[in-house]
């Protein structure tokens, strides 16, 4: 009968302890620290082991303030103040994506869900669950969803920071940063350049499809003022201030090449002896000395000189019949030319190429060329005229007169005119 409940309370004592842990297999918790285990919940209890700190053990129970634990093959105790519960909700598995576009943000996953904002291009975003092609993401402390097609996992290459600059002069471009490099070629003054880069002095540049580099010595990124080129139509004065009452700074000889920065009240603003200085536009041209295609003509009467071209124009004066009249140029009728320091206008039809008191010859000589390119043929001696054809290269040409570099021809019956530079005498 001793033996029949000895067994029983075995038994009994067996149940008790498999409840107890099984009422603890789906708890755990971790040590804060290194701290000892104990074989009983008491302070002067025999130390079984240590458990390291963030070891993993599982709780059987508590006594008082004491974690009942199992730890690898030993069971003790260890003192509250140095355990923490781990029965949390399993971390939430999380990745960033970048958006390829400017994506909304939804209320609800789906297109018809409320606009909560817009996350713009490239714009790195964490998710925490992706589910019929929508990802959660927090936005603004809400949950938000945006659509997976306009998102991508790989990072986007950063865009890099552009420069606009401005050489300070002529400035070679260079297959590498030292200037013993390779030229790649030239950018002129004044050329705007957008760069994507400096480093050690030198900007990185893309020339003609290819990487380059250019010295930042010579650059500036203040724009610079635009310039004009004009030449002096006589000796000039320069002036300290835009009046003709102001203080000369010196003297500009005629045919003089001048840069300027600006033109207001007829006076150009220039750079003189690294003063500011002003000359009267009255007394300039755009036009190189030299480079204008020029023929002297003859009046035929008294000619009224006009400031257009046109018989509407105002009289600026009047060429006595035969005076000998240098022109600029000729459109619709009008020769251009210079009268008194300006641009003024004459009627062709008043004028002759031929100088009075002599003979014009009743049969022009004739010469034989030969083009050495295809030609056009113009309507008038100068290469800005009306085209009237193109003759092929090589073509035989029977030319009548030849004048200031033209050779003047007869052409689909009538006379048209071709640049001497491209014949040659010789078949």
């Amino acid at each position: 009968m001793k033996t029949k409940k000895i067994v029983m309370s075995l038994i009994s004592g067996t149940l008790a302890a498999v409840m107890a842990c099984g009422g603890a297999f789906a708890a755990s918790v971790r040590t804060t620290t290194d701290v000892n285990m104990r074989a009983k919940p008491d302070n002067a209890s025999a130390v079984l082991c240590i458990l390291p700190k963030n070891a993993e053990a599982e709780k059987l129970g508590m006594e008082g303030n004491w974690y009942h634990l199992s730890y690898k093959d030993k069971d003790g105790y260890v003192y509250k103040k140095y355990i923490k519960d781990t029965e949390a909700a399993p971390a939430t598995e999380t990745k960033t994506v970048y958006t390829t576009a400017d994506l909304n943000v939804r209320a609800t996953p789906d297109k018809a869900g409320k606009k909560l904002g817009v996350l713009k291009k490239g714009t790195a975003v964490e998710t925490t669950g992706l589910k019929n092609g929508w990802y959660t993401i927090k936005y603004n402390g809400k949950t938000g969803y945006i659509s997976a097609k306009y998102t991508t996992e790989t990072k986007p290459e950063a865009k890099p920071t552009t420069k606009t600059v401005y050489t300070t002069g002529d400035l070679h471009v260079r297959a590498k940063p030292t200037k013993n490099s390779e030229k790649l070629g030239v950018l002129k003054k004044g050329t705007a350049v957008e760069t994507t880069g400096l480093k050690n002095g030198w900007y990185t540049i893309k020339y003609n499809g290819k990487t380059g580099y250019i010295s930042a010595k010579y650059t500036t990124e203040t724009k610079p003022e635009t310039t004009k080129t004009v030449y002096t139509t006589g000796d000039l004065y320069v002036r300290a201030k835009p009046t003709k009452n102001s203080e000369k700074l010196g003297v500009l000889k005629k045919g003089t090449a001048v840069e300027t920065t600006g033109m207001k009240d007829g006076w150009y603003k220039i750079t003189y002896k690294g003063k500011t200085g002003y000359i009267s536009g009255k007394y300039v041209t755009t036009t190189k000395p030299g480079t204008a295609e020029t023929t002297i003509v003859y009046t035929t009467a008294n000619l009224n000189v006009r400031d257009k071209a046109t018989t509407e124009g105002k009289k600026l004066g009047v060429l006595k019949k035969g005076t000998a009249v240098e022109t600029l140029g000729l459109k619709n009728g009008w020769y251009t030319i210079k009268y008194n320091g300006k641009t003024a206008y004459i009627c062709a039809k008043y004028t002759t190429e031929v100088k009075p008191g002599t003979e014009k010859p009743t049969t022009p000589a004739t010469k034989t060329v030969y083009t050495t390119s295809d030609l056009n043929v113009r309507a008038e001696p100068n290469k800005n005229a009306k085209k009237l054809g193109v003759l092929k290269k090589g073509t035989e040409v029977k030319t009548i007169t030849l004048k200031n570099g033209w050779y003047s021809i007869a052409y689909n019956g009538k006379t048209g005119y071709i640049s001497a530079k491209y014949t040659t005498d010789k078949r």
